[in-house]
């Protein structure tokens, strides 16, 4: 199954020529289950750990400020890249991809979603007492 997480980012990465890097990560404990990154220096699994902490920050926001509306992404944009997060808001997981500034933010996010339902069934097969624990908290 994790061989299906790398496939999934390898095939992230074909769609985006602005590609750097990408995790599917456990929001809980910060910790990427599978990274790519074609970018010397870029180390993902350390950028999951600290995105996960925006994500769990997020998720208490829109819990307080917006009567639980579901998130689609968080965008973060700098002068030279964006990061863009895809919360599978009903499991603890979510995809963290970064680009070049050149990539384009809508082609991203049409990517990152179209790849969503496959992520979301692989989750459920490699963590389905996550799903339960996401269901009952949910």
């Amino acid at each position: 199954m994790r061989k299906q997480l790398t496939s999934l980012l390898e095939r992230l990465k074909k769609e985006l020529p602005g590609f750097l890097t990408a995790a599917v990560v456990n929001c809980d404990d910060g910790l990427s289950l599978s990274e790519l990154s074609i970018q010397p220096g870029i180390d993902p699994g350390t950028a999951a750990a600290y995105l996960s902490s925006i994500v769990k920050s997020n998720r208490k926001a829109i819990k307080l400020l917006a009567n639980d509306t579901v998130t689609d992404d968080i965008i973060i944009s700098t002068q030279q890249h964006h990061f863009i997060i895809r919360d599978l808001t009903t499991l603890p997981f979510f995809l963290f991809v970064m680009t070049d500034r050149k990539e384009w933010l809508g082609r991203t996010k049409l990517v990152m979603q179209s790849f969503e339902t496959e992520l979301f069934n692989i989750m459920l097969k490699l963590y389905p007492t996550e799903a339960v624990k996401a269901a009952k908290e949910g």
